[in-house]
Order: structure tokens, then sequence, then C-alpha cells
């Protein structure tokens, strides 16, 4: 199963890339173009992407109108959780 790391700030999320993407350049290009440097975000890694949270996952990101949550094939997905299975 695909695992994947988000940074996020202040409501935003900036970046959703698998867990062996290079998380680091994404978070810099986002930033920098759009809020310049010095922004907290806070890393998120081993999210799994769904459209349905089950009982036991921590939803760590939901979709909302102002945001996509899409994985490396383009597909969109409502939630990023973490699964304690």
């Amino acid at each position: 199963m695909q695992t994947y790391t988000l940074a996020i700030s202040d409501g935003v999320l900036f970046a959703c890339l698998p867990d062996e993407a290079d998380i680091a350049s994404a978070i810099t290009e986002a930033t920098a173009v759009s809020y310049g440097f010095g922004l907290n975000l806070d890393i998120v890694r081993g999210a799994t992407l769904t459209n349905a949270a089950g009982p036991d996952d921590e939803v760590v990101w939901q979709e909302s109108p102002d945001s996509e949550l899409l994985d490396a094939q383009g597909r969109r997905y409502r939630y990023a959780v973490r699964r304690t299975c």
C-alpha cells in the first residue's frame, strides 16, 4: 500500500507526495512562490489516501473546496488518514 507525506500549515495543504519522493523540494517551491520562506509546516508521513475514513483512522487532512488531495497518478481522494492496522 502506497503511503504519502503531507505538508500542512494553517489549514493549507502545500504538498502531498509519496513517502519516498523529495518532499523538501516540493515544500521549498510551494512556500517560496506563494508565501515566502519561514513558514511553519506540519509534516505528516505515512498517510493513506482514501475516500472513506474508518472509525479507527486518524484523519490528518480532509479535502475542502479550496484544496484537492491527489495521489501520484492524479486521482482525487477525500481524506488522508493514519491507520493503526
